[in-house]
Protein backbone atom coordinates (compact mmCIF):
# COMPACT_ATOMS: atom_id res chain seq x y z
CA UNK A 1 0.00 0.00 0.00
CA UNK A 2 2.94 2.30 1.12
CA UNK A 3 4.69 1.48 -2.39
CA UNK A 4 1.34 2.40 -4.35
CA UNK A 5 0.79 5.44 -2.33
CA UNK A 6 4.48 6.17 -3.30
CA UNK A 7 4.70 5.17 -6.95
CA UNK A 8 1.25 7.23 -7.30
CA UNK A 9 2.80 10.79 -5.94
CA UNK A 10 5.51 9.99 -7.70
CA UNK A 11 3.97 9.72 -11.24
CA UNK A 12 1.24 13.09 -9.96
CA UNK A 13 4.90 14.87 -9.71
CA UNK A 14 6.21 14.05 -13.17
CA UNK A 15 2.96 15.19 -14.30
CA UNK A 16 2.61 18.10 -12.95
CA UNK A 17 6.73 19.03 -14.31
CA UNK A 18 5.52 17.66 -17.60
CA UNK A 19 2.44 20.20 -17.88
CA UNK A 20 4.11 23.36 -16.36
CA UNK A 21 4.37 25.94 -19.35
CA UNK A 22 7.59 27.75 -20.37
CA UNK A 23 7.61 31.31 -20.26
CA UNK A 24 6.77 31.80 -24.36
CA UNK A 25 3.62 30.11 -23.88
CA UNK A 26 2.63 32.30 -21.24
CA UNK A 27 4.10 35.22 -22.53
CA UNK A 28 1.43 34.15 -25.92
CA UNK A 29 -0.90 34.04 -23.31
CA UNK A 30 -0.29 37.50 -21.88
CA UNK A 31 -0.12 38.77 -25.67
CA UNK A 32 -3.36 37.70 -26.46
CA UNK A 33 -5.11 39.41 -23.68
CA UNK A 34 -3.28 42.30 -24.46
CA UNK A 35 -4.84 42.23 -27.63
CA UNK A 36 -8.22 41.04 -26.90
CA UNK A 37 -8.21 44.04 -24.19
CA UNK A 38 -7.23 46.96 -26.98
CA UNK A 39 -9.64 45.70 -29.28
CA UNK A 40 -12.40 45.92 -26.54
CA UNK A 41 -11.06 49.30 -26.27
CA UNK A 42 -11.26 50.16 -30.16
CA UNK A 43 -14.79 49.11 -29.75
CA UNK A 44 -15.79 51.75 -27.17
CA UNK A 45 -13.69 54.36 -29.13
CA UNK A 46 -15.90 53.69 -31.99
CA UNK A 47 -19.26 54.52 -30.22
CA UNK A 48 -17.34 57.62 -28.46
CA UNK A 49 -16.11 58.89 -32.05
CA UNK A 50 -19.57 60.13 -32.84
CA UNK A 51 -19.86 62.43 -29.83
CA UNK A 52 -16.18 63.45 -29.35
CA UNK A 53 -13.55 64.54 -31.20
CA UNK A 54 -10.05 62.00 -31.22
CA UNK A 55 -7.93 64.19 -29.21
CA UNK A 56 -10.36 64.53 -26.21
CA UNK A 57 -10.69 61.02 -26.69
CA UNK A 58 -7.19 60.33 -25.95
CA UNK A 59 -7.06 63.25 -23.17
CA UNK A 60 -9.42 60.98 -21.27
CA UNK A 61 -8.51 57.81 -21.64
CA UNK A 62 -5.18 58.87 -21.21
CA UNK A 63 -5.41 60.75 -17.98
CA UNK A 64 -7.89 58.10 -16.43
CA UNK A 65 -5.31 55.24 -17.04
CA UNK A 66 -2.26 57.47 -15.39
CA UNK A 67 -4.95 58.43 -12.40
CA UNK A 68 -5.73 54.70 -12.21
CA UNK A 69 -1.86 53.63 -11.99
CA UNK A 70 -1.23 56.71 -9.50
CA UNK A 71 -1.88 54.62 -6.13
CA UNK A 72 -0.64 51.69 -7.38
CA UNK A 73 2.49 53.71 -7.71
CA UNK A 74 2.36 55.26 -4.90
CA UNK A 75 2.33 51.74 -3.15
CA UNK A 76 6.23 51.07 -4.21
CA UNK A 77 7.38 54.07 -3.16
CA UNK A 78 10.07 55.60 -4.86
CA UNK A 79 10.48 52.31 -6.80
CA UNK A 80 7.28 53.25 -8.57
CA UNK A 81 8.29 56.03 -10.38
CA UNK A 82 11.74 55.22 -10.74
CA UNK A 83 13.20 55.74 -14.83
CA UNK A 84 15.85 54.22 -16.98
CA UNK A 85 15.47 55.25 -19.96
CA UNK A 86 13.18 58.45 -19.91
CA UNK A 87 13.98 59.42 -23.26
CA UNK A 88 12.73 56.13 -24.65
CA UNK A 89 10.08 56.28 -22.71
CA UNK A 90 9.04 59.83 -24.33
CA UNK A 91 9.48 58.64 -27.34
CA UNK A 92 6.83 55.81 -26.75
CA UNK A 93 4.34 58.47 -25.39
CA UNK A 94 4.50 60.44 -28.68
CA UNK A 95 3.89 57.41 -30.28
CA UNK A 96 1.15 56.52 -28.14
CA UNK A 97 -0.87 59.16 -29.07
CA UNK A 98 -0.28 59.47 -32.73
CA UNK A 99 -1.08 55.95 -32.67
CA UNK A 100 -4.14 56.60 -30.84
CA UNK A 101 -5.15 60.07 -32.69
CA UNK A 102 -4.93 57.64 -36.65
CA UNK A 103 -7.14 54.41 -34.57
CA UNK A 104 -9.77 56.64 -33.25
CA UNK A 105 -10.10 58.86 -36.42
CA UNK A 106 -9.52 55.50 -38.54
CA UNK A 107 -12.75 53.87 -36.59
CA UNK A 108 -14.79 57.55 -37.29
CA UNK A 109 -14.40 56.94 -41.12
CA UNK A 110 -14.95 52.90 -41.72
CA UNK A 111 -16.91 50.28 -40.54
CA UNK A 112 -15.36 48.60 -37.60
CA UNK A 113 -14.72 45.01 -38.95
CA UNK A 114 -12.81 46.58 -42.35
CA UNK A 115 -10.87 49.07 -39.52
CA UNK A 116 -9.78 46.35 -37.13
CA UNK A 117 -8.81 44.19 -40.36
CA UNK A 118 -6.61 47.02 -41.18
CA UNK A 119 -4.79 47.71 -38.13
CA UNK A 120 -3.34 44.03 -38.26
CA UNK A 121 -1.24 45.05 -40.99
CA UNK A 122 0.80 45.84 -38.07
CA UNK A 123 2.82 43.07 -38.25
CA UNK A 124 3.81 43.16 -41.65
CA UNK A 125 5.56 46.23 -40.82
CA UNK A 126 6.60 45.25 -37.36
CA UNK A 127 8.67 42.47 -38.68
CA UNK A 128 11.62 44.02 -40.55
CA UNK A 129 11.42 46.68 -37.81
CA UNK A 130 12.00 44.08 -35.31
CA UNK A 131 14.52 42.63 -37.27
CA UNK A 132 16.40 46.16 -37.85
CA UNK A 133 16.24 47.84 -34.79
CA UNK A 134 15.85 44.89 -31.88
CA UNK A 135 18.16 42.58 -34.34
CA UNK A 136 15.41 39.57 -34.04
CA UNK A 137 15.51 37.07 -36.60
CA UNK A 138 12.67 35.87 -39.48
CA UNK A 139 12.64 33.46 -42.08
CA UNK A 140 11.36 33.18 -45.20
CA UNK A 141 7.34 31.98 -43.94
CA UNK A 142 7.39 35.70 -41.99
CA UNK A 143 8.05 36.95 -45.60
CA UNK A 144 5.87 34.68 -47.10
CA UNK A 145 3.02 35.91 -44.55
CA UNK A 146 3.99 39.41 -45.22
CA UNK A 147 3.04 39.23 -49.23
CA UNK A 148 -0.20 37.29 -48.13
CA UNK A 149 -0.88 40.51 -45.44
CA UNK A 150 -0.27 42.98 -48.44
CA UNK A 151 -2.71 41.17 -50.68
CA UNK A 152 -5.35 40.84 -47.83
CA UNK A 153 -4.98 44.57 -47.45
CA UNK A 154 -5.25 44.93 -51.03
CA UNK A 155 -9.15 43.36 -50.90
CA UNK A 156 -10.37 45.27 -48.38
CA UNK A 157 -9.07 48.55 -49.44
CA UNK A 158 -9.59 48.19 -53.31
CA UNK A 159 -7.96 50.99 -55.09
CA UNK A 160 -9.56 53.62 -56.68
CA UNK A 161 -12.31 53.30 -53.63
CA UNK A 162 -12.82 56.49 -51.52
CA UNK A 163 -11.81 54.24 -48.80
CA UNK A 164 -8.35 53.70 -50.30
CA UNK A 165 -7.94 56.69 -51.03
CA UNK A 166 -8.85 58.09 -47.33
CA UNK A 167 -10.28 56.22 -44.52
CA UNK A 168 -7.94 53.01 -45.85
CA UNK A 169 -4.75 54.85 -46.07
CA UNK A 170 -5.52 56.73 -42.19
CA UNK A 171 -6.04 53.19 -41.27
CA UNK A 172 -2.80 51.77 -42.66
CA UNK A 173 -0.92 54.64 -41.61
CA UNK A 174 -2.34 53.29 -37.44
CA UNK A 175 -0.51 49.93 -38.47
CA UNK A 176 2.77 51.67 -39.03
CA UNK A 177 2.91 53.81 -36.12
CA UNK A 178 1.19 50.33 -34.20
CA UNK A 179 4.49 48.61 -35.59
CA UNK A 180 6.97 51.29 -34.04
CA UNK A 181 5.37 51.84 -31.19
CA UNK A 182 4.93 48.17 -30.20
CA UNK A 183 9.19 48.04 -30.98
CA UNK A 184 9.82 50.86 -29.08
CA UNK A 185 7.43 49.48 -25.97
CA UNK A 186 9.43 45.95 -26.32
CA UNK A 187 12.47 48.03 -25.74
CA UNK A 188 10.59 49.47 -22.58
CA UNK A 189 10.18 46.47 -21.22
CA UNK A 190 13.46 45.20 -21.52
CA UNK A 191 14.55 48.39 -19.18
CA UNK A 192 12.04 49.42 -17.09
CA UNK A 193 9.81 48.33 -14.50
CA UNK A 194 6.11 47.97 -15.38
CA UNK A 195 4.24 50.15 -12.93
CA UNK A 196 6.65 53.26 -13.52
CA UNK A 197 6.34 53.02 -17.37
CA UNK A 198 2.61 53.02 -17.66
CA UNK A 199 2.31 55.86 -14.60
CA UNK A 200 4.76 58.06 -16.81
CA UNK A 201 3.70 57.09 -20.02
CA UNK A 202 0.24 57.69 -19.71
CA UNK A 203 0.89 60.92 -17.64
CA UNK A 204 3.01 62.37 -20.89
CA UNK A 205 0.60 60.91 -23.19
CA UNK A 206 -1.87 63.38 -21.06
CA UNK A 207 0.10 66.06 -21.15
CA UNK A 208 0.77 66.14 -24.72
CA UNK A 209 -2.86 65.89 -25.55
CA UNK A 210 -4.28 68.36 -22.97
CA UNK A 211 -4.10 71.34 -24.92
CA UNK A 212 -5.71 70.21 -28.18
CA UNK A 213 -8.22 68.43 -26.06
CA UNK A 214 -9.27 71.58 -24.06
CA UNK A 215 -9.75 73.57 -27.88
CA UNK A 216 -12.22 70.92 -28.71
CA UNK A 217 -13.72 70.21 -25.45
CA UNK A 218 -17.60 68.82 -25.68
CA UNK A 219 -19.51 68.75 -22.75
CA UNK A 220 -19.02 65.02 -21.05
CA UNK A 221 -22.00 63.28 -20.22
CA UNK A 222 -22.34 60.94 -16.97
CA UNK A 223 -23.18 57.49 -19.45
CA UNK A 224 -20.05 58.52 -21.45
CA UNK A 225 -17.92 59.51 -18.49
CA UNK A 226 -18.17 55.63 -17.59
CA UNK A 227 -17.15 54.12 -21.23
CA UNK A 228 -14.25 56.42 -20.78
CA UNK A 229 -13.12 54.72 -17.21
CA UNK A 230 -14.12 51.47 -18.16
CA UNK A 231 -11.37 52.13 -21.50
CA UNK A 232 -8.74 53.54 -19.15
CA UNK A 233 -9.00 50.23 -17.09
CA UNK A 234 -8.60 48.46 -20.41
CA UNK A 235 -6.22 50.21 -21.59
CA UNK A 236 -3.88 49.36 -18.45
CA UNK A 237 -4.85 45.50 -18.87
CA UNK A 238 -3.93 45.94 -22.28
CA UNK A 239 -0.43 47.84 -22.20
CA UNK A 240 0.56 45.73 -18.60
CA UNK A 241 0.34 41.96 -20.29
CA UNK A 242 1.85 43.35 -23.62
CA UNK A 243 4.85 44.99 -21.57
CA UNK A 244 5.12 41.62 -19.63
CA UNK A 245 5.30 39.08 -22.68
CA UNK A 246 7.67 41.52 -24.78
CA UNK A 247 9.81 40.83 -20.86
CA UNK A 248 9.66 36.92 -21.28
CA UNK A 249 9.41 36.37 -25.30
CA UNK A 250 11.15 37.45 -28.15
CA UNK A 251 9.00 40.38 -30.16
CA UNK A 252 9.14 37.84 -33.63
CA UNK A 253 7.82 35.41 -31.88
CA UNK A 254 4.91 37.07 -30.48
CA UNK A 255 3.36 38.12 -33.73
CA UNK A 256 1.14 35.20 -34.58
CA UNK A 257 -0.67 36.53 -31.24
CA UNK A 258 -0.95 40.12 -32.08
CA UNK A 259 -3.49 39.50 -34.41
CA UNK A 260 -5.91 37.15 -32.45
CA UNK A 261 -7.67 40.34 -32.49
CA UNK A 262 -9.48 40.03 -36.04
CA UNK A 263 -11.82 37.42 -35.13
CA UNK A 264 -12.71 39.10 -31.93
CA UNK A 265 -12.78 42.17 -33.92
CA UNK A 266 -15.13 40.71 -36.43
CA UNK A 267 -17.67 39.28 -33.82
CA UNK A 268 -17.83 42.78 -32.46
CA UNK A 269 -18.71 44.01 -35.36
CA UNK A 270 -21.58 41.85 -35.98
CA UNK A 271 -22.82 41.82 -32.60
CA UNK A 272 -22.52 45.15 -31.36
CA UNK A 273 -22.49 46.97 -35.09
CA UNK A 274 -24.45 44.79 -36.81
CA UNK A 275 -21.80 45.13 -39.76
CA UNK A 276 -21.66 42.64 -42.13
CA UNK A 277 -18.47 42.36 -44.56
CA UNK A 278 -18.82 42.36 -48.41
CA UNK A 279 -17.32 38.55 -49.61
CA UNK A 280 -14.67 40.57 -51.01
CA UNK A 281 -13.69 42.33 -47.82
CA UNK A 282 -14.27 38.62 -46.05
CA UNK A 283 -11.68 37.47 -48.58
CA UNK A 284 -8.89 40.01 -47.54
CA UNK A 285 -9.54 39.17 -43.79
CA UNK A 286 -9.39 35.69 -44.55
CA UNK A 287 -5.58 36.05 -45.97
CA UNK A 288 -4.99 38.93 -43.78
CA UNK A 289 -5.51 35.66 -40.67
CA UNK A 290 -3.82 33.05 -42.65
CA UNK A 291 -0.53 35.78 -42.76
CA UNK A 292 -0.69 35.59 -39.04
CA UNK A 293 -1.12 32.28 -37.87
CA UNK A 294 1.04 30.90 -40.52
CA UNK A 295 4.33 28.61 -38.81
CA UNK A 296 7.42 30.71 -38.41
CA UNK A 297 9.66 27.99 -38.21
CA UNK A 298 12.32 27.07 -35.72
CA UNK A 299 14.68 30.32 -35.04
CA UNK A 300 18.66 30.49 -35.75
Amino acid sequence: MLFQESTMSVDLSSIRTRWRPDSRFIAILLMIAGVAAFTFVDTISKSLTARYPPVMLMFLQYGLAAAIMLPVAMRLGVSGFRLRAPRLLLMRSILGVLVTFLIVTALSMLPFTVAAALFQLETFFFIPMAMILLKEKADWRRWVAVCFGLAGAFLILRPGTEAFQAAGLVAIGAAIALAAKNVVLKRVAMSEATVPALFWMYTLMTAIAAIPAMLQWTPLTLADFGLFLLSAFLVNASNYCMLKAFAMADAVQLTPAFHTGLPIAVLVGLVVFGEWPQPIVWAGIGLIFLATFMPSGKRA
